[in-house]
């Protein structure tokens, strides 16, 4: 790898509002956030070229999951026709980047040598100065998608109000609703995702996820899913409870918070899975194994006056950059950008807040979004 690149701070995520049923806020979706969803299809149209897929074979993939996947998600993928409609492109376009890591990874386009990371966390209420559960993550991916991401804010006619951090066009990342259920994701690797299994696209999943009112109802969400790669979730409730699950397309498994504590980074947890399964992501993500240490050992310090302030420096850790915590941006050894940390995502699910900061490896600053 070649040395760091250096970056200029980069402005807030815009705030996108939606609202009313799924075809009418997709619309609106796409037409405010159309530029974004733009550079959301020019990034993934690249990244697939540069490995042989055209992009109209990327749509063809699309087009043929997109039956079974409305079986089972009507709703969103009304929305999606919307968002398309609004965006002025076609439904595949959409579905293909909400669908990227089936592209990437079951057709053979993802970088192994650079991938999907994040460091997520979640400080209980018995160890928060506030009383009132945190929860976080570090989103690491492309550095580009810092300028093509969103916080979007959902009003629909039917359900709970839902505030998002997603790539534009897609349904869903991180975020919490009303009911003050939260989630983050990381991702994760193991024998089970190999030989282009389908399945449901996560985002999906995560848009389901946020609509329930119960941890329970939102669990069941995930582990009754059909994903075609494995996945982490971790899901909270601002009652003060947090399940974990790594879902994996043959069976889910769950590591539960240990003293007030949760956090995962890009490798499975559960005894379980560990006995179980080929860890497939430390191939790849081999500093994951000290990357959720790290954030641990901030948190842990700082109990029982965990504030939102301890969440940022946690996530902010240097310890083996340019692969830490905060992933800093490099010029890699086939002369490409390296993945870098995108964002910094912090939720107060009590407060209904949300604290965003772009490329947070360089100069920024926190924006705050509230749901209200």
């Amino acid at each position: 790898m070649s040395e760091s690149v250096e970056r200029a701070e980069t402005a807030a995520f815009p705030l996108i509002d939606i609202e009313g049923p799924p075809l009418v806020r997709g619309r609106s979706y796409g037409r405010q956030a159309g530029e974004r969803i733009q550079r959301s299809l020019s990034l993934y149209r690249e990244i697939l070229a540069r490995d042989g897929m055209d992009w109209s074979r990327a749509c063809e993939i699309a087009r043929g999951i997109i039956p079974d996947v409305e079986a089972r998600y009507p709703s969103s993928v009304e929305e999606i026709r919307g968002i398309a409609a609004g965006a002025e492109c076609t439904i595949e376009d959409i579905f293909a980047i909400n669908a990227r890591t089936e592209l990437l990874y079951a057709h053979g386009s993802a970088d192994e040598s650079d991938p999907d990371g994040c460091t997520g966390a979640v400080a209980m209420a018995e160890v928060t100065r506030s009383g009132h559960l945190l929860h976080g993550q570090n989103w690491d991916w492309k550095d580009d998608c810092a300028d093509s991401s969103i916080v979007l804010r959902i009003h629909p006619d039917k359900g709970l109000p839902i505030l998002t951090f997603v790539e534009a066009g897609l349904l869903a990342r991180c975020g919490f609703n009303s009911a003050g259920i939260g989630l983050t994701g990381n991702h994760i690797q193991c024998e089970h995702d190999a030989g282009g299994r389908g399945g449901t696209p996560i985002p999906f999943v995560r848009r389901q996820v946020l609509e329930y009112s119960t941890l329970a109802e939102a669990g069941r969400a995930v582990m009754t899913s059909q994903l075609g790669f494995s996945n982490n979730m971790m899901i909270s409730d601002a009652g003060n409870e947090v399940i974990n699950l790594e879902v994996t397309p043959v069976e889910t498994f769950w590591v539960p918070a240990e003293e007030g504590l949760l956090v995962h980074a890009n490798h499975f947890l559960a005894p379980a899975a560990r006995a179980k399964l080929r860890d497939m992501s430390l191939l790849s993500n081999t500093d994951s194994l000290y990357r959720d240490v790290r954030v641990r050992k901030h948190l842990r310090k700082a109990a029982p006056e965990i504030t939102i302030e301890t969440f940022k420096t946690a996530f902010q850790d240097r310890y083996g950059s340019p692969r830490a915590v905060c992933r800093s941006l490099f010029t890699a050894e086939n002369g490409l950008p390296s993945a870098t940390t995108v964002a910094t995502i912090l939720m107060d699910t009590t407060l209904r807040k949300m604290w965003v900061a772009p490329r947070p490896y360089g100069p920024h600053r926190f924006t705050e979004y509230a749901l209200d």
